[in-house]
């Protein structure tokens, strides 16, 4: 049951980094909240760059179900593939766990409205909101 959590968490936290514009409504704030819940691994209220990633890393691990160290379209559901299109930098059809640690990298650099290299909640869900606007 943990590891359905935590894949959920990370589909959902993947899905807000890819396809934040299909959320926004007013479910979206709550979920923002779960999702920085999920990723502050010590629940110090902050998220660094090595909770993103080990959190990152973790869930990518559970979405390779053939463990060859990508993600394709057969281990998303239809519906996600979306994600899988964006994420995908090479286009080969593919999410390397590359391809995936470098996006989240991104979208922390971005969430780090203060660059003090941690995100609080506020930052995260302003940024989210921000997002979700768009």
């Amino acid at each position: 049951m943990k590891n359905l959590k935590s894949t959920g968490a990370f589909v959902c936290v993947f899905s807000l980094l890819v396809c934040g514009d299909l959320l926004a409504d007013q479910a979206g704030a709550p979920m923002i909240k779960a999702e920085f819940k999920a990723v502050d691994i010590n629940k110090n209220g902050y998220i660094t760059p090595e909770e993103i990633q080990a959190h990152q890393a973790k869930n990518f691990n559970e979405l390779d179900k053939d463990k060859n160290g990508a993600v394709d379209s057969r281990e998303m559901s239809a519906d996600k593939t979306r994600i899988l299109e964006k994420s995908d930098k090479d286009k080969d059809g593919k999410v390397t766990r590359q391809e995936s640690s470098s996006q989240f990298q991104e979208y922390f650099r971005a969430m780090d409205a203060n660059k003090d290299n941690q995100v609080s909640e506020d930052e995260y869900t302003d940024y989210w909101k921000m997002r979700l606007k768009f």
